[in-house]
Formats: C-alpha cells, sequence, structure tokens
C-alpha cells in the first residue's frame, strides 16, 4: 500500500479474499468545487491471487505552495485482509490501526500514529518501532516514553513473525489483544 493522506484500518480475518472500503474526504467551500476534487484523487487496486497493490494519487503538487489544499483530500480505508497475509504499508499523513495479522508487518508513515494489537506473542519474532519525535507506548515491556528518537524493540527466537514500524513524527502504541489465531 502506498497512500498520501488518511486514516488506515487493517483488520485480520478468517477468509482467503481481501476487502478494501475506500472513502474520499474532500472539504470545499461549494458543492461544485467539491466534486472537482473529488475526481481528482484517484485510488489505483492492482493485483492478482498472491499480491495486491494499493495506491492513492493526488493532484500535483504547485512549486510556489506545494502543501497548499493538502488537508482538504484525504482516503480513509478499513481493510479485511487474511490473518497470516503480509503486507508493506506507506503513509505521508494519517493514522493506522493493525489487528489480528500474524503475517509480516511493515509500515512507514511520516506523520500519524501507529497501533499494532498483536495477536500471538509466541508467535512474534522480532518488533522493531522506531518514531524521530513522538510516543511509544507498549505492553510487551512496559514502555512508556516521549521525545526524541524513542523505539520499542522485541526478540523471541522462537517466532515466525516480524513487524517494522517507522514513524517520522507520531505514536506507536503496540498491544497484546490475546491468543486469537
Amino acid at each position: 500500500m502506498d497512500v498520501r493522506t488518511g486514516d488506515i484500518q487493517i483488520t485480520g480475518w478468517d477468509d482467503p479474499h481481501v476487502e478494501i472500503e475506500a472513502e474520499k474526504v474532500v472539504h470545499a467551500k461549494s458543492r461544485r468545487k467539491a466534486a472537482l476534487k473529488y475526481k481528482r484523487v484517484q485510488i489505483l487496486l492492482d493485483g492478482r491471487d498472491k499480491e495486491v497493490h494499493l495506491r492513492t494519487i493526488y493532484p500535483p503538487r504547485r512549486l510556489w505552495r506545494p502543501f497548499r489544499g493538502e488537508s482538504k483530500l484525504s482516503v480513509d480505508f478499513r481493510i479485511h485482509m487474511p490473518y497470516d497475509a503480509n503486507f508493506v504499508l506507506k503513509c505521508v499523513d494519517g493514522d493506522v490501526w493493525v489487528r489480528g495479522i500474524i503475517g509480516q508487518q511493515t509500515l512507514l508513515v511520516n506523520y500519524g500514529d501507529v497501533e499494532i494489537d498483536i495477536p500471538s506473542i509466541y508467535r512474534l519474532r522480532s518488533l522493531r518501532a522506531t518514531t524521530w519525535l513522538g510516543n511509544v507506548q507498549s505492553d510487551l515491556h512496559g514502555e512508556d516514553s516521549a521525545g526524541f528518537s524513542r523505539k520499542i524493540l522485541f526478540w523471541n527466537p522462537s517466532g515466525t513473525q516480524d513487524i517494522r514500524v517507522k514513524v517520522h513524527m507520531g505514536g506507536i502504541y503496540i498491544f497484546q489483544f490475546g491468543e486469537e489465531y
């Protein structure tokens, strides 16, 4: 997944299919302006049986005001995927929630919070979560701190799942929610 702005909820389920619900959010002063902006944001989905690519395409930025209007366009996603699927997510600005996934995870977020609920501490082999500026909180080792260069590290040699999280500015929250899978 490669998305620019919007919140993302990813939930694992016991179904071999991926279900993606996308909601475009546009703020404008009139219905006509909103309709024009709405059409300029595109959602691209490509893939086959074992690999799916999801991207959002936004209007090009202007050199003289590159971030003007950025907060007025976003796409929020609610995704159900097989609980044992692997995924890579890149998000420029948005909050991310992941629940019930035992596959490999890589999350790169520039601005936003990431919350991961780990289904099995025994399946987790490694977790490396870092934020340049923000909060980290976890019940794995009792981490709870804020500031520059915060991280959560976990290692279990008998596990199979690897999780990598890198947040530029924002929080990282890692919790266990029980042995479901």
